[in-house]
């Protein structure tokens, strides 16, 4: 559709120009006159814009209104020769709402009903209950009253019985003649001197009661030492040391006999008690030795014999004590062959200690160190990270340590200028040949100023990439906040001044946009001051800037005051020595291989210096700025990449430059192992907490992904985004992941998971593609994440909007470039594959990756424009927007479909 004015969109949608320029700025157009051009990509987003204001989706309407207007003639009775007509007009509405959503709705009010009538069964249960508790409590109270009322009868009654039979013995001894039951009153006195004598005799029963239990305990203290001497005399005759009493007193067999007897000596006691053989301390000394040497006999005379004939000589072999190294955790079955021992005795030892282990278990250091020292071993502990340190303590930076250039972090929320300002710094186009203008991944660049050289990293605006602008907000030393002055904070404004705070740099705030009518300055500052950064205006301590990325104003002031503030911070590095930093970014490219981008932060990098990067290693073959170009060393606060390793770094690893291969090689090997480990300990982990929980349930449902990116900061960023669309009900499988070109290896195994395979800026090879067609494995491309991620939630969540699938209907190649007056460049092709459309969108591709997206300008044939151009032959055209197109580059044509999905 060819792009129209404002004052022509309003006349046809039939709104006045002012209202449709305040839906076009609440839209987030930029839109001001009349006369400003529309597109069809900004009617799309106003027209999204209005939907989600009235409150639908994208998909098909839930609900349709038909009005229907009818006009009849009434006429009426003749008045005075005169006929009256009358017009009639009938005004008719129909609402017809879909079967789904009134289907929703009753299962809603079902819902509903169910939980109350729950609600009800379960406040009805919990009445039930409390008066059973009620009546149980009520019950236990009697019968404690009952109980406590028939003791203080049987209580008074015995005291009665006792003074009736005390009387009745002092008249028999005086009078010597029968009983005769005499009552009488008892005198004060008399209940006092009673009273008096039953406190007596109660404390002379409290006396014998401890003097017998002190005499008890020394029993059992007088058999226990006895028997400890027994064991300890006949361990040494075992052991052929009787010199050494502790250690043979130590041994397994003496503390099994020592507990043994030391049962035995318990038991007959508790039994003479029974028996009433006197006190504990007089049924102790009865001949204990004589079970003892029960006990002990035929212990002696079993192990005698089994060494006798293993054995040929007297004395056991003398012990062996190892020195055993013990990490940060070890697993069981290397502890045990360490000391030379089976692992169940270590197991034994631990059960002792109340740990339940396995022998493939990792134990933690201290338990490890306790159970070496019960073993009679000596335990040496080191940290996991020893052969890391002692890499790091062989690194010399020789020299002094002198100023380098400050490493500044742009940030701030999507579509505020970030990439446009630091393209206006740098004069170069970065945004031109990017999805939608969006920065997909970090980039590293270095701009030299009259007072010196600023290095800037460029992170992305969206959601999804929080990731990477927390890695950016580490490894940087100034963060500059991007912020428009016609929009004020958003949510990844916010997020970035997390960033910043959390990882302690000073900030910078670049109020951008200023140029423009609508801004709002105070407005801004104020929402600014809401999230702790108060500007010096407003008498706090953060710079504000007002510049504008379209116009160049205030670029000077805001790179005066990031050096201002990097001359505040002292900001030094030693230049001399082996280099160390911090990895950017990571690709792989074709051709070219692994290419990381690197970020030094101390010493020089030099071409052939072996680089050690999180568990890669490699020599760097060569070294190539930002601007393409191949230099031979960098120094502190230069970004670079380099080619030479084995595989695509992760971004945010450190790196360091490795004298010694070997090292290099151990100190690589030991991290992949410790990130194995760790992976399969947290697998274990999610494995035994949610056995139980997942019992009885069904098997969630799953989406199998095959997802491959351009560079490794995009997947990262991906996969946080897919992994956090699980649910309870359906969840996303991620089977494979990686950097570079989908080939037919991960069609195959797409084929053998039943998985979808989608490629954000890159493509497939012609086998994959051919194997995609042949086997019917979905293959789709992306450019913007938030599409990507969008697509995996419909499919997930089973909505039944249409979708919207791209399909490719022609490939070209360039084979030469034209340079012409009229169109700039012209590219001379061959179509490779369909046919070549003049009105519909294309894309073009370098090396399989995506480098620019739009539409043709001019398609001809010979000198003739034409509208298509088939398979086999030759044509000339040109990009709209593009004129960076290369021998070699891919035209690839494509349109949009809407599909009406199933279940």
């Amino acid at each position: 559709m060819a792009e129209v004015t404002v004052k022509q969109l309003a006349d046809t949608v039939g709104r006045s120009v002012d209202v449709l320029l305040a839906q076009m700025r609440d839209a987030g157009l930029s839109h001001k006159a009349e006369g400003d051009v529309v597109s069809d990509i900004e009617k799309q987003q106003l027209l999204a814009h209005l939907k989600r204001t009235h409150g639908e989706q994208a998909g098909e309407p839930k609900k349709i209104t038909l009005q229907r207007k009818t006009v009849s003639t009434l006429k009426t009775n003749v008045v005075a020769g005169k006929a009256k007509t009358v017009n009639v007009e009938v005004r008719k509405t129909r609402t017809y709402v879909k079967r789904s959503l009134l289907e929703e709705q009753e299962e809603q009010a079902r819902e509903a009903a169910e939980a109350a009538r729950k609600a009800q069964e379960e406040a009805e249960q919990q009445a039930e209950a409390a008066r059973q508790a009620a009546i149980e409590a009520e019950r236990r109270a009697i019968e404690d009253a009952r109980i406590a009322a028939a003791e203080e009868e049987a209580r008074k009654a015995a005291e009665e019985a006792r003074r009736q039979l005390g009387g009745e013995q002092k008249d028999a001894r005086k009078l010597s003649v029968p009983k005769i039951d005499i009552k009488r009153h008892e005198t004060p006195e008399e209940r006092a001197r009673r009273e008096e004598e039953s406190a007596r005799e109660r404390a002379a029963d409290e006396a014998r009661r401890k003097q017998e239990e002190v005499h008890r305990k020394e029993a059992e203290e007088k058999a226990r030492q006895k028997t400890l001497e027994q064991a300890r005399r006949i361990a040494e005759e075992l052991a052929g040391r009787k010199d050494d009493a502790p250690s043979a007193a130590d041994t397994p067999l003496a503390r099994g006999l020592v507990g043994k007897a030391y049962e035995d000596s318990f038991d007959r006691e508790d039994r003479e008690i029974k028996r009433g053989g006197g006190t504990p301390a007089r049924g102790a000394k009865k001949g204990p030795k004589k079970r003892e040497e029960q006990n002990f006999r035929p212990v002696q005379r079993t192990l005698t014999s089994a060494l006798s004939r293993q054995h040929g000589f007297e004395k056991p072999v003398e012990k062996q004590v190892y020195e055993v190294t013990i990490g940060e955790s070890i697993v069981v079955s290397d502890l045990a062959q360490k000391m030379a021992k089976k692992s169940r005795e270590i197991i034994r030892v631990l059960m002792k200690m109340g740990e339940v282990v396995t022998e493939n278990q990792r134990i933690d250091q201290a338990t490890a160190a306790l159970v070496v020292e019960e073993l009679g071993h000596t335990a040496k502990l080191v940290s996991d990270t020893a052969l890391e340190d002692s890499l790091m303590d062989s690194l010399v930076h020789h020299g002094e340590a002198t100023t380098r250039a400050p490493v500044v972090t742009i940030m701030g929320h999507v579509d505020h200028g970030k990439t446009s300002l630091l393209d206006y710094i740098r004069r170069a186009k970065v945004a031109a040949g990017e999805a939608g203008g969006i920065t997909q991944h970090i980039g590293a660049y270095h701009v030299e100023t009259p007072r010196g050289m600023i290095t800037f990293l460029d992170t992305p605006g969206h959601a999804a990439f929080t990731a990477m602008r927390a890695r950016g907000a580490k490894a940087t030393d100034i963060v500059v906040l991007v912020v428009a002055a016609d929009d004020g904070v958003m949510p990844q404004t916010a997020e970035a001044i997390d960033h910043a705070r959390a990882s302690g740099v000073p900030l910078i705030v670049a109020m951008n946009k200023i140029d423009k009518e609508s801004v709002d300055v105070d407005r801004v500052l104020s929402e600014l001051s809401a999230k702790q950064v108060v500007c010096e205006e407003w008498g706090g301590d953060v710079q504000v800037v007002k510049v504008s990325a379209k116009t160049g104003q205030g670029i000077d002031e805001l790179l005066e005051a990031i050096l201002i503030q990097a001359e505040l911070l002292e900001l030094t590095a030693v230049s001399d020595g082996p280099a160390q930093g911090v990895v950017i970014e990571s690709r792989i490219d074709k051709g070219r291989g692994a290419v990381a981008t690197l970020l030094v932060q101390k010493g020089t990098l030099k071409k052939g210096d072996l680089v050690l990067a999180g568990t890669l290693y490699g020599r760097a073959r060569a070294l190539v700025d930002e601007t393409g170009k191949l230099v031979k060393s960098v120094g502190p606060s230069m970004p670079v990449e380099i080619l030479g390793l084995p595989d695509a770094p992760g971004a945010g690893d450190e790196f360091l430059v490795v004298a010694d291969e070997r090292k290099a090689r151990e100190v690589a090997e030991f991290r992949v192992a410790r990130d194995r480990q760790l992976r399969m300990d947290m697998q274990q982990a999610s494995k035994l907490e949610n056995l139980f929980a997942n019992m009885g349930k069904a098997e969630a449902a799953s989406v199998n992904i095959i997802l491959k990116t351009d560079v490794r900061g995009s997947l990262e960023a991906l996969m946080a985004a897919l992994n956090d669309l699980s649910t309870d009900e359906v969840r996303v499988k991620i089977v494979s992941s990686g950097v570079g070109a989908i080939t037919e290896s991960d069609v195959t195994l797409a084929e053998s998971t039943g998985s979808v395979v989608l490629g954000f800026n890159v493509r497939a090879d012609g086998a994959a593609r051919s194997k995609c067609q042949n086997d019917g494995i979905d293959l789709r491309y992306y450019s913007i994440i938030y599409e990507l991620i969008d697509d995996v939630k419909a499919a997930m969540s089973g909505l039944l909007s249409p979708e919207r699938r791209e399909n490719i209907v022609g490939i070209a190649e360039v084979r030469e470039v034209f340079h012409s007056s009229k169109f700039g460049a012209a590219a001379g092709c061959m179509v490779l594959e369909g046919s070549l459309f003049r009105n519909k969108p294309i894309r073009v591709l370098r090396e399989d990756v995506v480098v620019f997206q739009g539409e043709l300008e001019s398609l001809r044939r010979f000198k003739e424009d034409v509208a298509e151009v088939r398979h086999g032959m030759e044509c000339g055209l040109a990009v709209k927007g593009y004129k960076d197109i290369k021998a070699g580059d891919k035209i690839e044509v494509y349109e949009v479909q809407i599909i009406k999905r199933s279940l």
